[in-house]
């Protein structure tokens, strides 16, 4: 299954959040059976023999993204939503994927299948062992966590578009799903619905889009348009057509579009918290040697520019040590909550200037392995 991780959406990456996927180890079989003893007391198991179209339409997603069927499938009761979900998807040994009553009315054979292999996505990419935004408190580590959880549903389109192998059909399902419509009440005009998206983005930042855990039906459609553009795409199919872009070139064009409708509350966020860190952790490895000299200031104020003000007036109190020692420890358990990439570009760029640096380098790299270990990360302290 390790071949369907090409195409995920490179947003879409737990490792950022310290997740290791290779460590993941399954819970007791008791767990197990007593989820699959409630699924079958209350709902039907998916057979060919008594749901032909939803059995027809498994066995059709497996054949096409070329992985072996390990699923248990059930359709449960519920005429007001059409839902889909796979359940104990980081616990079963054999999960299971539930589908609802409505779902199985409201669309297509094809349009069942991008919603199957949607969800085995979701199952294949462990998704399930994703942080839960609802257990976190931190406003910048939610949103960080948020725009994970969105790009978790990006990568699981892909492989639902694949495994109908329809771009025209994984389009319709997103849109049934989002207005729960039925085909006789629409006509299906692709571009009018990215004229909505359009719309949505001269509005700037939508709130909505920032907090939520499903990118906006509109964001999806216009992403499967342009991965259906995309070389791997067409490798995957093996067709004559090669692509107009490579799934990176894509992934930035989306970034891009993600960005209109989401604002820049996130990265804004994110700058501001680790040039805090950056700045008060400089500020204590210029004073390993418990000097700041006019030199110094003036290498610092160059780095720094008008935030360099800031932290030098603090030298010039009573009290400085102190509240040095509390802005690092504020800081730096704030950035310990960013993303894995730029907490490493935040030691590089501390050891750089551990490195530039007058004083004694034994000292500098005490208090870079102090800033690392607040910061939780664990390399090995060295410039």
């Amino acid at each position: 299954m390790d071949f369907l991780d090409k195409y995920k959406y490179h947003k879409d990456d737990p490792s950022e959040f310290g997740i290791d996927l290779k460590e993941f180890k399954k819970n007791s079989i008791e767990l197990d059976n007593s989820h699959l003893s409630n699924l079958l007391t209350n709902s039907v198991r998916v057979s060919k023999e008594i749901l032909p179209k939803v059995g027809k339409a498994i066995e059709i997603v497996f054949e096409r993204i070329k992985i072996e069927n390990n699923f248990n499938f059930f359709v449960t009761a519920d005429n007001n939503q059409a839902n889909a979900s796979c359940s104990l998807m980081s616990s079963a040994s054999r999960p299971d994927i539930v589908l609802t009553s409505r779902l199985i009315e409201l669309l297509s054979l094809e349009e069942l299948q991008f919603v199957i292999g949607h969800e085995v996505a979701h199952y294949v990419y462990q998704h399930a062992l994703y942080p839960n935004h609802n257990n976190i408190e931190d406003r910048n580590l939610k949103l960080n966590i948020l725009n994970l959880s969105r790009a978790a549903e990006i990568s699981a389109d892909r492989i639902g578009f694949l495994a109908c192998a329809s771009l025209d059909d994984s389009l319709r399902a997103n849109f049934k799903l989002a207005s729960g419509l039925s085909d006789k009440h629409f006509n299906f005009k692709p571009s009018t619905y990215l004229d909505q998206l359009r719309d949505l983005e001269d509005l700037g930042k939508s709130s909505s889009e920032l907090w939520s855990t499903h990118p906006s039906f509109l964001i999806r459609m216009q992403s499967l348009i342009w991965f259906s553009m995309t070389k791997e795409y067409h490798e995957f199919f093996d067709r004559k057509s090669k692509g107009t872009y490579s799934l990176r070139e894509v992934d930035e064009k989306l970034d891009k579009k993600i960005k209109k409708v989401t604002g820049d509350e996130l990265e804004t966020s994110n700058k501001d918290i680790y040039e805090k860190a950056l700045i008060w952790g400089s500020l204590d490895i210029y004073l390993s040697d418990k000097k700041f000299s006019k030199v110094e200031q003036d290498e610092f104020a160059s780095r720094f520019g008008t935030k360099a003000d800031k932290a030098i007036s603090l030298l010039k109190m009573s009290s400085a040590r102190d509240m040095l020692d509390k802005k690092i420890d504020v800081s730096f358990t704030e950035a310990s909550k960013l993303l894995k990439t730029e907490k490493n570009k935040l030691v590089d760029e501390l050891k750089a200037i551990g490195k530039e640096t007058g004083g004694d380098k034994m000292k500098k790299l005490k208090i870079l392995g102090k800033l690392l270990n607040i910061l939780g990360v664990r390399n090995p302290v060295s410039f």
